[in-house]
């Protein structure tokens, strides 16, 4: 059994030299590009909807048959030139003003307590799944440089121990659509728990920690075990590897930590690997 309290020390040490924090700079500098161009994307499509909403209710309102044909195409010009504002300067007004073209969310929205709670819970909701998507990019990202990771580890600290990798390319892109498929699927199962208090907490972070336990102990056990070794040593520490994973994801929770630490959980991970590896083949010896 491996000794954790050592092990994580260890990593830690491990994490903070110059190779590997040079090595984690490049998932998260990756993570972040890749997020930053997912959210402009996002949100401009966003701004642009909203704004044809704008267009078609200044429209309706001041639009009428006597109106004429210059009193109605300065309304509709000045809706137009709305449209090159930066996605940037969208907030919750703006926002709310285009929820309010629908009869229900425009009668829900006239009480103020009501439209707060309904704005708050927007804003957490979305914030969430941004820290999630974040997380699961910055996972997926980590996978590529698990390799030079286990490769370096070996050096320094089990220079007998052979690695037998039994990981593929085509291996590891059918597990991971595999992965998020599922997770995709535990969201849309999990749809009724999140109406109730405290059950939604965890019904939200069941699949996203159900991916981030799956990809990084696959993508360690699969760059230094055969098959057979990586489905053993699940056997034997599977519940300590678990527990282990849950803490880390926890950690992940945090902003910035999700898209800087995964490399140290992959560090770490890669420790229990091996260590148990050398373990499992004395005893098979």
């Amino acid at each position: 059994m491996f000794k954790q309290k050592n092990l994580f020390a260890l990593s830690v040490k491990d994490f903070f030299t110059p190779y590997f924090l040079g090595l984690a700079l490049m998932p998260l500098l990756i993570t972040l590009a890749i997020l930053f161009g997912v959210l402009a994307y996002g949100m401009q499509a966003l701004n642009d909807n909203m704004n044809a909403v704008r267009i078609e209710k200044t429209t309706t309102e001041y639009s009428t048959p006597t109106t004429s044909h210059t009193e109605s195409s300065f309304n509709i010009s000045y809706d137009e030139n709305a449209t090159k504002s930066s996605f940037l300067d969208i907030n919750p007004v703006t926002l709310f003003e285009s929820l309010q073209s629908s009869a229900i969310l425009s009668s829900m929205l006239e009480y103020s307590w009501l439209r707060w709670i309904i704005e708050k819970l927007i804003f957490l909701i979305a914030s969430y799944f941004i820290l999630i998507l974040a997380v699961i990019i910055a996972v997926i990202i980590v996978g590529f440089f698990t390799p030079l990771v286990v490769a370096k580890l070996k050096s320094r600290h089990y220079p007998p121990l052979e690695i037998k990798g039994h990981g593929s390319f085509l291996g590891t892109l059918w597990y991971t659509l595999k992965a998020l498929l599922i997770m995709i699927i535990l969201y849309i199962v999990f749809i009724p728990l999140y109406f109730i208090p405290l059950f939604n907490i965890i019904a939200f972070n069941i699949p996203a920690y159900y991916f981030f336990h799956k990809m990084l102990v696959f993508d360690v056990g699969s760059s230094i075990n055969t098959k057979k070794e990586y489905q053993q040593i699940k056997v034997m520490v599977g519940n300590q590897i678990r527990l282990r994973t849950l803490l880390m994801y926890m950690l992940t929770l945090i902003p910035f930590v999700g898209i800087f630490f995964p490399l140290l959980f992959v560090i770490y991970l890669s420790h229990i690997f091996m260590h148990e590896s050398m373990e499992l083949r004395m005893v098979s010896r």
